[in-house]
């Protein structure tokens, strides 16, 4: 088998649902207080505010609302003083975003990946790669280039 046809991901949650990234997309998982966030006027709701990461200016993206998944858990979720943030880097772009746990790093083959050619229409998303099944799992495959827009922001 080539390294063509295998590929690392990074297997993270999001509420209840597991989501992927290539593994080359994400520099560092951090933890981060939410005081240490500064609020930006007049940015989309998604974006929770930006941060200095390691010297560098870094957007806060807040996946979940960018998504459309809504918390389940009560109040205790926003109680909590610290956030677990995903360091992704794309297009020479970083942008750190809010996850809820980082489960695994995997290496997968291509043929693992589930094209969802109607889903995606169904849900107007073609920041979905990709649906990936081990065992009883399912796995989103993230685009998230595509899914942070990054030709329309900039």
């Amino acid at each position: 088998m080539s390294n063509e046809d295998t590929m690392k991901i990074v297997v993270f949650k999001l509420g209840k649902n597991e989501y992927g990234l290539e593994v080359e997309e994400v520099r560092e998982v951090l933890k981060l207080k939410k005081s240490d966030i500064t609020p930006l006027p007049n940015a989309p709701s998604y974006v929770v505010g930006v941060t200095n990461i390691r010297g560098e200016i870094t957007p806060i993206i807040d996946l979940k609302g960018k998504l459309g998944i809504y918390n389940d858990y009560g109040e205790e979720e926003g109680k909590k003083d610290e956030i677990l943030i995903m360091v992704v880097e794309i297009e020479g772009q970083t942008f750190g975003i809010i996850v809820d746990g980082v489960n695994d790093v995997m290496q997968i083959t291509k043929d693992q990946i589930t094209p969802i050619s109607a889903i995606k229409r169904a849900a107007g998303g073609d920041y979905i790669e990709g649906i990936i099944k081990i065992d009883d799992r399912l796995i989103i495959l993230l685009n998230i280039s595509s899914l942070l827009n990054l030709e329309e922001q900039y």
